[in-house]
């Protein structure tokens, strides 16, 4: 490893991983405005679903690879093997589910529409299981540019799959072929970038000495994902149709999925980092709430101004037909300004060996959650979007103050850490607010109009309440 401070990787790292996802999220952006609701709604249905195979598929080795100081070659190899393995085993078994389903309950048009979209995407469970451990290899030694490198790389090369076939006529073939092109790139970057290649050999007894951390931190992802999709995977596109399923992916894909991605982005940069100062509180605690104060500063005045300007962005997109999104999105938004400033808190328990405490949680959430959903779905998505907030606020209180006891922080310190980007957010709200009423323009004129006073209402607050935090952010980042 080279003599760069752990702040500046971390800084750095943090930093380069936004690139993939903002290509992502245009392409994304593309696909719904051409592309019709019903069949963006089976898209995102189908990934949703995807996304918890293939939480299954890693094992948790990945972050048992990085939690454990004392690793060697067979650790890495017997863990690829494992990964491998478990990956296409889901992959058959996802191919064969179709089956299983049309014998229970018949050949229906959703599960029809559904598998035509999922199975060819289902190749992405086992190439997702084994890229997991390739991630590690550069994530112990905090290579996070070279991982961001190969997701950007990624990106971009589905991105020119997934428009040309667009353009082509594919229909919606070209977000599955985006989707499965950006996976195989992936690995492909993260592969050479790692310059590894696992051995032949491989050794239960280490592969044992994994499992223990690695199925903690594998069952409470899946539970999390579980939690956190089941909207997207049962309640919505099930109970309330293709597109209702259409309108609140997009009111959640540009709102909690980047937090989300953001999460992923943030302990695979942080959780690393901690784990090597795990042992000295005082760190950590200067540690967590440096991140937390930026990840606010960053995301809270991005996130108020698509809450102020959210009736013009979905008129934009799509017309008319989207504004049945626009409570959904307002209610997601709210509930991603506390979810994004506890995307960290999966990195303490993971870095001080608590990876059950994650688990314990996410599983009281979970029995919560389901009655929650089961009474909000009533109320179609808005209802369901409402019952997000709430329990986002929920999961917040309670895993701060397991965080606290953790690390030895103090809740007063803790809400200090949100002053400054508390005051630049409400600055920036008032700007918006003010222009937006005192103005009457066409949605593109007025997103316009409303980045540009946006922007220098930011620069202006962060000057005036976060100075001498941006300028510590700006030298950690240059290394100095």
């Amino acid at each position: 490893m080279s003599n760069q401070s752990l702040a500046t990787r971390a800084v750095r790292g943090a930093f380069w991983t936004g690139g993939g996802l903002g290509v992502h999220l245009i392409v994304t952006l593309i696909f719904f405005r051409i592309l019709n609701l019903e069949d963006m709604g089976y898209f995102i249905w189908a990934q949703r679903v995807l996304v918890l195979f293939q939480m299954v598929g890693v094992v948790g080795l990945n972050d048992a690879l990085i939690k454990y100081q004392d690793v060697s070659r067979i650790h890495f190899s017997s863990a690829f093997w494992a990964c491998l393995f478990v990956g296409v085993a889901l992959f058959v078994g996802f191919i064969a589910s179709e089956w299983l389903l049309i014998i229970w309950w018949g050949r229906t048009p959703n599960i029809a529409a559904f598998f035509d979209i999922a199975k060819p995407m289902a190749l992405i469970i086992p190439l997702a299981s084994v890229s997991g451990i390739v991630k590690a290899i550069l994530a112990r030694d905090l290579r996070f540019q070279s991982i961001a490198i190969s997701e950007m790389v990624a990106a971009l090369i589905a991105a020119m799959v997934g428009i040309g076939l667009l353009v082509s006529g594919w229909g919606i073939k070209s977000a599955v072929w985006n989707a499965i092109t950006r996976e195989i790139a992936l690995l492909g970057g993260l592969w050479i970038a790692a310059a590894w290649m696992p051995s032949l050999s491989f050794s239960w007894a280490k592969l044992k000495a994994l499992l223990p951390f690695g199925f903690n931190v594998s069952g409470a992802n899946l539970l999390n994902n579980i939690n956190n999709n089941l909207d997207k995977v049962y309640f919505v596109p099930v109970l309330l149709g293709p597109v209702a399923a259409g309108l609140y992916a997009f009111a959640y894909q540009y709102t909690m999925v980047p937090l989300n991605r953001a999460s992923v982005v943030l302990t695979r940069v942080i959780f690393p980092a901690f784990s090597v100062v795990q042992r000295n509180n005082q760190t950590l605690r200067r540690g967590y709430t440096r991140t937390i104060t930026a990840i606010a500063l960053l995301s809270w005045p991005a996130l108020i101004g698509g809450f102020i300007y959210g009736r013009e962005i979905l008129l934009l997109v799509k017309g008319e037909e989207m504004l049945s999104a626009l409570n959904p999105l307002r209610l997601l938004i709210l509930a991603g300004m506390l979810k994004a400033v506890g995307t960290v808190v999966g990195s303490v328990f993971l870095a001080k060996g608590k990876a059950n405490w994650s688990f314990r949680w996410t599983l009281v959430n979970l029995i919560v959650f389901v009655p929650a959903l089961y009474w909000g779905v009533r109320y179609g998505i808005d209802g369901i979007a409402a019952v997000l907030s709430v329990a986002a606020v929920l999961f917040l209180v309670v895993t701060q103050i397991l965080v606290n006891r953790l690390i030895d922080l103090r809740m007063a310190d803790y809400f200090k850490s949100f002053v400054g980007p508390f005051l630049t957010t409400l600055w920036i709200a008032v700007a918006l607010v003010a222009v937006r009423s005192l103005t009457d323009l066409e949605p593109v004129e007025a997103l316009l109009l409303g980045v540009v006073v946006g922007g220098i209402a930011y620069a202006f607050a962060v000057r005036l309440f976060a100075r001498a935090f941006v300028m510590r952010f700006w030298r950690d980042f240059r290394g100095q």
